[in-house]
């Protein structure tokens, strides 16, 4: 197994998938979410699927483009009508207006405007691709309970700097209670 190659497998099918979305999207927000778009940040992490988030609209339009069903399925983690396909042997998920599940919070992405606002513009293959934000991915890390991706996350957080503001805003417009508030706070304020 060729750890490297598969490790770029994922986005040597990104950059004319995103094209296809960007046409499905029109002016839509949507972004790719995961391990792949926190590759893209340069954050160490991996997974041999790309992920997306978007609303129904822009997913049912992307179905209808390439002729691939989508279905309504509720996992613990997560509830979304999920379009799924495989492009290249990379499996590809596109999440219309997900709802992530935590024991004690839900997220609904779609309804958190400073999610939209902030996406970043990585790179790959000479393509802009709109990604998640790091601190978006630590509250979902958090609320998730992925104990492994939030230490990956604090790590990087500490060592590259993050946006006050922009958690304060997660937090507020995702209506985290407080036990999730200062959970994320002590996350990002614990040394080593």
């Amino acid at each position: 197994m060729n750890h490297e190659t598969d490790m770029e497998a994922p986005e040597s099918v990104l950059g004319p998938l995103v094209h296809v979305i960007e046409e499905a999207a029109n002016s839509a927000p949507w972004a790719l979410i995961g391990a792949t778009a926190l590759r893209l940040q340069g954050i160490p992490s991996h997974s041999p699927n790309l992920e997306f988030m978007a609303s129904g609209e822009v997913v049912h339009s992307l179905a209808s483009m390439l002729g691939v069903e989508t279905q309504w399925e509720r996992g613990q983690h997560l509830a979304a009508t999920r379009l799924q396909f495989i492009r290249y042997g990379v499996p590809v998920f596109v999440f219309a207006d997900p709802v992530f599940q935590g024991r004690y919070n839900s997220l609904k992405p779609m309804e958190i405007p400073s999610l939209w606002d902030t996406r970043v513009r990585a790179t790959s293959s000479g393509v802009g691709v709109p990604c998640t934000p790091a601190e978006w991915e630590m509250l979902l890390g958090v609320v998730l309970e992925a104990h492994e991706r939030v230490e990956l996350l604090r790590q990087h957080l500490r060592s590259s700097g993050f946006d006050n503001r922009l958690i304060v805003r997660l937090l507020r417009e995702g209506r985290v209670d407080r036990e999730t508030e200062e959970a994320v706070w002590s996350v990002l304020e614990r040394d080593g």
